[in-house]
């Protein structure tokens, strides 16, 4: 027991790089001595940018419906996000590669342009009236996705480059922490500010104060030291899709994890209308039961993140793999709300158990100097699930049931467990611990 608790605890610090020894930062592609700077900086953004979130996504629905808007808009605000953000992903990976500076290509796309949108849609929320506020407000945010999704291959190379890959585990264990710690304390912030205020008061300050967290996290990312301007980058070769599709580690992997996220997202958007029209359960009730989930991704964060630095990101998503299936069939069998409680606090747990170790295989199945273009490839089918499943998940429950979704979910989400079971390899491990490439996951 008091093991566990010193690994929880070298978990939960390791993002304020308290540890001065040049021996434990390097392996970047900065300076060891600059290591620490840029670990704590990088979790400060992370802090900021989750308080950011927080302070109004979760409340975006009720924004559309404020504004006068019904389920389809809702759904519609869903939607075009997502394909917003798909649409983004490979443009940005093209200019990560040929900017002198990912690091500005983050702050200037999403830290600057991205968060004045959150101006932007205060102004029309304070202003504007009728379909043309709430339509106005959904391309904002949908321009919004596109910016953030835009600087998402620089963000995630760049993170690649400062974090010695041995302090991954830990590290991103730690930034996550903070983050749900930031959510967690911020989100009933922002819903109390929404009942004291009211529409459209509250909302135009939630998003006053969303935009002053947001530029808090890119005042931090903007001092996260970087590696020298990549003077070669206009000679480098160019990753075509087809070069892609022939990895076979990064095509079984990006395979694996896309069948997890549309067998998910084919119940993902129901489990609460599920509990509230169906089960009977309060807005107070929907309240508890969903931050029980952020709550137990807490513990994940911290137990999770030891375990990943011991045995490996794959080893982990095997085991989250053994339960995620379930969860659905869980719902399906539930006839009362307090019964949600059990698998919102196993689905919190695990869910960020799987996403810390898919995270960190992206960066084992990647190639270093490729990695722009492989980050974007992954995650538009990523987006391109989380598009397209609800469409089948919404035909689903309007014929058979909700029910009858959550018990497909489960049976597809057996299939990704396969194939991260038998397809997706463990990566090989050179002496000393590090990563032998390009092979990791097999041929």
């Amino acid at each position: 027991m008091r093991t566990l608790a010193l690994s929880m605890v070298r978990v939960a610090v390791a993002g304020l790089a308290l540890r001065r020894s040049g021996g434990d930062h390097t392996g970047a592609r900065i300076a060891a001595s600059e290591v620490p700077r840029a670990l704590r900086f990088f979790l400060a953004d992370g802090f900021f940018a989750a308080g950011q979130d927080a302070f109004i996504l979760a409340y975006l629905p009720l924004l559309v419906t404020a504004l006068g808007g019904g389920p389809f808009h809702v759904g519609l605000l869903s939607a075009s996000t997502s394909l917003g953000a798909l649409m983004a992903l490979y443009p940005g990976a093209l200019i990560s590669r040929r900017a002198r500076s990912r690091r500005w290509v983050v702050v200037f796309y999403a830290g600057i342009l991205g968060r004045l949108l959150l101006l932007g849609a205060a102004m029309v929320v304070a202003i504007a009236e009728g379909n043309a506020a709430l339509y106005a407000v959904i391309g904002l945010f949908t321009l919004r996705a596109f910016l953030g999704s835009f600087a998402l291959p620089a963000w995630t190379a760049l993170a690649a480059d400062v974090i010695p890959e041995h302090m991954r585990s830990r590290y991103f264990a730690s930034r996550n922490f903070a983050m749900s710690i930031a959510t967690l304390t911020i989100t009933p912030i922002g819903g109390l500010l929404l009942d004291f205020m009211g529409f459209p008061g509250g909302y135009v300050a939630a998003l006053g104060v969303s935009f002053a967290l947001g530029m808090l996290a890119t005042v931090a990312y903007a001092r996260i030291p970087e590696p020298a301007p990549q003077r070669e980058v206009a000679a480098r070769r160019r990753v075509g899709p087809l070069a892609m599709a022939r990895n076979g580690p990064f095509r079984r992997f990006v395979v694996a994890t896309f069948a997890l996220h549309f067998a998910t997202m084919i119940a993902g958007p129901f489990f609460t209308v599920h509990l509230k029209n169906n089960l009977g359960a309060t807005n107070f009730e929907v309240g508890w039961l969903t931050t029980a989930s952020p709550m137990a991704g807490l513990a994940a964060m911290l137990i999770g993140g030891e375990l990943q630095h011991r045995r490996g990101a794959l080893w982990i998503t095997r085991g989250s793999l053994l339960v995620l299936p379930v969860l659905p069939l869980m719902w399906a069998l539930i006839d009362a709300p307090w019964m949600v409680l059990a698998p919102n606090i196993a689905g919190g747990f695990i869910w960020a158990a799987f996403n810390l170790a898919n995270f960190q295989l992206l960066l084992e199945v990647t190639p270093e100097d490729e990695r722009d273009e492989y980050v974007a490839v992954f995650h538009m089918t990523v987006f391109a699930a989380l598009f397209a499943a609800p469409f089948l998940g919404s035909a689903i429950v309007e014929e058979w049931g909700y029910r009858t979704a959550f018990v497909i979910s489960g049976l597809g989400r057996l299939v990704s467990t396969a194939l991260f079971f038998f397809a997706v390899r463990p990566a090989a491990r050179a002496a000393g611990g590090t990563r032998e490439a390009p092979g990791a996951f097999g041929p």
